[in-house]
């Protein structure tokens, strides 16, 4: 997307010349860039290195453990402290700990970027100039959660003591944090029109919780755009093609999803995630599944009223700019009279604008320095071809190869 994107959402197309430079190529673990990671990022001023994990894997992916935590505040401030251990200081806490260890053992290595994986990134490094750290978000799959992580993420590298004028950040985010991170790059751009929007969408919420209170205070004290956009270099893995991204919000931007080309289509396109055969999808044969798949309109709806007001104000707001696909003819229809293919197509509107979106096969998104589409081999199939990416075998491979790509664009 352009400068002063404005939190317009990217389009869906078939490109059939690509926005961005991309690379489609077989890979395997062993090839590694001849390079030290830690010496290049410490040459390149990186100080901070974040890894981000993507959707379901989080603490708190259906927005229970906050709706206790604001329900426990809600109680008169002379009782909190009753109530607060009445219930074991704090449900919410407790609850949130429980969705960590139960999604680490349910996805395991594929699902997150787990503690050991962040034990082998700082040995990669062999320094401690590089600050390794996980940032943990609630990972619901709705508008909300997605904000609200990109407002504590703005808050988080906000605080952090570097000079932002010469010094680098470095963020990973697997999945639905790559979005997390368009977001962010929108509110770094700081237009104050769209930033006001932003905030507003959010109501109360936006209003009244401290992390979201500081960052409004925080982008209208800083200057359009803000200092840290200067700073951000971003690596997204498997991200679904969202939100859109603006130019003034971050430094270097490179996208990398595992792809399996298809024939008869350009080498960049994915094969529709739907239809595809149960088997081509548990295998994984055309690529990563979720990612082609977590297009608009997958969302999922919170759980509680407020919250969902809120996803659907977000919602208003971010996908303003998502035209509306032609709706094709659908041959099994026509045998219908044309009252009933009427009522069939008001009825199944959204599921059919669905289809036309994942119709189209879009892998590489609108913005970005590169996009990089690498089939990972046919035994790489965990979470649907979405797994791959934080598994600790091929840390050196995404490491290496991405330091290296940083040094030669930067030092250009």
């Amino acid at each position: 997307m352009p400068r002063a994107n404005r939190f317009r959402h990217q389009p869906y197309v078939a490109w059939e010349s690509l926005p961005i430079p991309a690379t489609v190529s077989a890979v395997q673990t062993d090839q590694v860039a001849n390079l030290d990671v830690g010496q290049t990022l410490r040459r390149l001023r990186v100080r901070h290195w974040f890894l981000v994990h993507g959707t379901f894997v989080g603490d708190d992916p259906f927005g229970v453990a906050t709706k206790l935590d604001e329900m426990i505040e809600s109680v008169n401030p002379m009782l909190r402290p009753l109530v607060k251990k009445m219930t074991m200081e704090s449900w919410g806490r407790m609850l949130r700990g429980i969705n960590q260890r139960l999604g680490n053992r349910l996805m395991g290595e594929t699902g997150s970027f787990r503690d050991d994986y962040l034990d082998d990134a700082r040995s990669l490094l062999k320094t401690d100039e590089v600050k390794v750290e996980r940032f943990d978000w609630s990972s619901g799959n709705d508008h909300f959660a997605r904000a609200e992580a990109a407002v504590k993420l703005f808050n988080r590298l906000a605080d952090l003591p570097i000079d932002r004028a010469t010094e680098r950040l470095l963020l990973w985010g697997h999945s639905h944090a790559g979005n997390v991170f368009a977001l962010l790059t929108n509110l770094l751009a700081n237009d104050r029109d769209a930033v006001k929007s932003f905030f507003a969408a959010a109501g109360r919420f936006g209003a009244e919780r401290p992390e979201w209170k500081s960052a409004v205070e925080r982008l209208a004290a800083a200057p359009s755009p803000h200092p840290l956009a200067k700073a951000l270099c971003l690596v997204t893995f498997g991200t679904p093609v969202r939100y859109g991204w603006d130019r003034d919000g971050y430094a270097r931007l490179l996208h990398i999803v595992q792809h399996c080309p298809v024939s008869a289509r350009a080498e960049w396109l994915a094969k529709p995630a739907l239809p595809q055969s149960l088997d081509d999808v548990l295998k994984a044969k055309h690529g990563d599944w979720v990612q082609s798949f977590g297009v608009a309109g997958t969302d999922l709806r919170p759980m509680d009223r407020e919250t969902r007001d809120v996803h659907r104000a977000l919602g208003e707001l971010l996908e303003a700019g998502v035209t509306e696909p032609q709706i094709a003819q659908n041959s099994l229809l026509e045998h219908f009279p044309e009252a009933a293919r009427v009522r069939v197509r008001e009825k199944f509107k959204d599921f059919l604008v669905l289809l036309e979106r994942l119709r189209c096969g879009q892998r590489v998104p609108s913005d970005g320095d590169a996009a990089w589409l690498f089939d990972y081999g046919a035994e790489e199939t965990e979470k649907l071809g979405h797994g791959v990416y934080t598994k600790r075998a091929w840390l050196p491979f995404h490491a290496t190869r991405t330091a290296d790509w940083l040094m030669r664009t930067m030092e250009s």
